[in-house]
């Protein structure tokens, strides 16, 4: 499992470990954002959370659409 960092969670409002995505949240997210990279995002890791967001920005969303990875199948 990736290391994880504590990142303020726009979300949570209060500092959360957030983990680089792994492969299939990768996928799902380039989809979503219709990106060809998204290496540099991090999810919130707080227990129903999952909120998106990169080490600079605190939402990969916009304010009223915040981005959530799905919980795996």
């Amino acid at each position: 499992m990736p290391s994880e960092k504590p990142y303020y969670c726009h979300t949570c409002d209060s500092n959360e470990g957030h983990r680089p995505l792994v492969a299939d949240e990768k996928k799902w997210l380039k989809n979503r954002l219709v990106k060809r990279n998204v290496d540099n995002y991090l999810m919130c890791v707080a227990p129903g959370c999952r909120h998106v967001r990169t080490g600079f920005t605190k939402c990969a969303g916009t304010p009223d659409n915040h981005i959530r990875i799905p919980e795996p199948e």
